[in-house]
């Protein structure tokens, strides 16, 4: 019994300090501990339950407590983001919109509400941090 107790104790120090604990399913947990009673019915003498029991773990848990499971690359989408889309709102212009349409929408939008010609200060704010925004969207479009 004790050499199993240290087996188990040193592949649950090993999955606590690799981080691969933090990622188990329950179900590997009980894989885990299945495959470790079925390793004790093995040492015992007891080949045919030991031997189901490790079966049964090495089913349940898919090969992936020792072994991580290999995901597919799933293309990543960009995430939507709320600020851009009020920033185009704001503008008035389009998901596609280039360098030139959105200055061409800035500089509509800001002779309309400029506080020289009695437009709202904060609004002007918000126009010229719209067209920033969308600029820098932009450029960071083109580098990826």
């Amino acid at each position: 019994m004790m050499p199993l107790l240290i087996f188990g104790g040193a592949i649950l120090a090993w999955l606590l300090l690799s981080g691969k604990a933090k990622t188990m399913t329950p179900n590997q947990w009980l894989a885990l501990v299945m495959a470790l009673v079925g390793a004790n019915f093995l040492r015992g003498g007891g080949w045919i339950m030991g031997g189901a029991m490790i079966a049964g773990a090495t089913f349940l848990s898919g090969w992936r407590i020792l072994i991580p499971a290999r995901n597919p690359e799933e293309p990543k989408r960009k995430p939507r983001n709320f600020e851009l889309d009020r920033a185009r709102s704001l503008l008035g212009v389009g998901d596609d919109a280039d360098f030139i349409e959105i200055n061409a929408a800035w500089k509509e939008r800001l002779a309309e509400h400029h506080p020289d010609n009695g437009g709202d200060e904060q609004l002007a704010k918000m126009i010229n941090r719209a067209r920033d925004l969308l600029l820098e969207d932009l450029e960071a479009s083109r580098r990826r």
